[in-house]
């Protein structure tokens, strides 16, 4: 092999045995640590899947805050059947209504009331309910739009309007702006 100094590697059945032997202790160690890890992991995963089931159980069993009554409506205690299902109903009744005036109005979905004015997007929620109800007190239809699947971050989007055509909305644009509260840059119109 013309001149190529060759080194050969010679070891004893012993020595062959020996490394061997590390060989497979340092495989089982790494097994076993890979084992011990596993089983801290699901240990983990199982707390807090039980976590959340007790949370889930706890929310289940609490009651709802019963709505206070005006003073002079007092359920009457009857064995009757009839008026218990009565006062039963009033209650239901009164606890619709309570949650259509505090629920959100979203926009309409028919095909009239195409043209909406973007006010502004917040990123909390109360902050655009303050400024929907602010334009609302002066007499402009506001609406809150829930964040839309699309976004990156949740923004409610705060819209005047409700108008047949781009015109009546642009008419009312301009009046918004004579009211001087912003800049032409900050309000658009969308239809929708």
């Amino acid at each position: 092999m013309n001149g190529k100094d060759f080194r050969e590697l010679q070891l004893s059945s012993t020595q062959l045995i020996v490394i061997f032997v590390g060989i497979l202790i340092i495989g089982v160690v790494i097994f076993l640590l890979g084992v011990s890890v596993g089983k801290k992991q699901s240990q983990i995963a199982e707390e807090s899947t039980t976590v959340a089931k007790k949370e889930i159980a706890q929310a289940a069993d609490k009651k709802p805050v019963p709505v206070q009554k005006a003073k002079s409506e007092k359920p009457k205690e009857t064995t009757r059947k009839g008026k218990k299902s009565e006062t039963i109903k009033k209650e239901l009744a009164s606890h619709k209504e309570i949650k259509e005036k505090t629920r959100v109005k979203t926009a309409p979905t028919g095909k009239e009331n195409l043209y909406y004015i973007q006010i502004g997007a917040y990123e909390f929620k109360r902050n655009a309910l303050n400024i929907a109800d602010g334009f609302k007190k002066k007499g402009y239809p506001s609406i809150v739009i829930n964040p839309l699947s699309l976004d990156k971050k949740p923004w409610y989007r705060v819209r005047v309007g409700g108008y047949k055509s781009r015109e009546e909305a642009e008419e009312i644009m301009s009046q918004l702006l004579k009211l001087g509260i912003t800049k032409k840059s900050d309000y658009f119109i969308v239809e929708r």
